[in-house]
């Protein structure tokens, strides 16, 4: 069989996965219908009390500085966004489904998406025209396509979980590389086509023809984050491009200790809300 159709094989596995689980099918379908309102959103969230608690936990977290409180999954939504919502609500629903497997690695992954996530929104102030409430959602779903190849053959993609060469590891075994399968999932689930492309791109930013800074941003984000955050689990990898990138943003020593503080401090804000517990 050749690689080209092995490939499409696997996308359509992607795309039959029971991974996406009803409230976000029906979320998805609201969010596409010009008619609906914050009600209609909040009313299919609240029948997941998990999901419920957790964009609260956000809303009134202090990395997002609300000077009052969110009480009301309504008010969460006006607050946070729709975007950052179906982020959330995706990546908890997904990583929910794989309790069964490692704890510690599981946690270490989500955890390490939503610090690229913080890293990126840091840099898209500081550095860039780039709105830094999407740059948090592209870094929080950066890697979803791990989870994705999780759910495929948890036992064997753990093994390869922290491999120096994961994406040519993946593809050996899988035929498709996370950056792709990620790409697939968030396609399939209408997230916004620059989230989408960040997920594909986010190894190889200098191909992004669609969305090139977002890609770039978080490319260098996760590329920090194995400097301020280092885990087992990150895949950051140090190239050239990356490196173009990082001059081409202004991004100075003096600058990078700085950043290093704030996005520190930021994830252990955010660190509760975001937990997986």
């Amino acid at each position: 069989m050749d690689s080209n159709r092995l490939l499409k094989q696997r996308i359509r596995r992607l795309k039959q996965l029971p991974t996406l689980p009803s409230l976000l099918r029906e979320l998805f379908e609201v969010l596409q219908d010009e008619q609906s309102n914050f009600a209609d959103i909040a009313r299919i969230i609240k029948h997941d009390q998990t999901i419920t608690e957790r964009i609260l936990r956000v809303a009134n977290s202090p990395y997002f500085g609300h000077s009052g409180y969110v009480s009301t999954i309504e008010q969460a939504i006006m607050f946070l966004g729709y975007d950052l919502v179906k982020g959330i609500c995706l990546g908890a629903s997904v990583f929910k489904l794989l309790d069964g497997g490692k704890k510690r690695t599981l946690s270490n992954l989500w955890r390490h998406s939503f610090e690229v996530g913080i890293i990126a929104a840091n840099i898209a102030d500081q550095k860039s025209s780039s709105d830094p409430s999407v740059c948090f959602v592209a870094g929080l779903l950066h890697d979803i396509g791990r989870v994705v190849l999780l759910t495929l053959d948890m036992k064997k993609y753990l093994k390869i979980i922290s491999s120096d060469d994961l994406v040519t590891e993946e593809m050996d075994c899988f035929g498709i590389d996370h950056a792709l399968a990620g790409a697939e999932f968030l396609r399939n689930a209408n997230l916004p086509e620059e989230i989408v492309a960040t997920a594909l791109f986010h190894h190889r930013p200098e191909e992004a023809e669609s969305f090139p800074d977002l890609a770039g941003i978080t490319a260098v984000a996760e590329l920090l984050s194995r400097r301020f955050f280092p885990k087992d689990e990150d895949d950051g990898i140090w190239s050239e491009q990356t490196e173009g990138i990082l001059l081409r943003m202004g991004l100075e020593d003096q600058d990078l200790i700085l950043l290093e503080e704030a996005v520190k401090r930021q994830a252990d804000e955010l660190a509760s809300a975001m937990s997986m517990n």
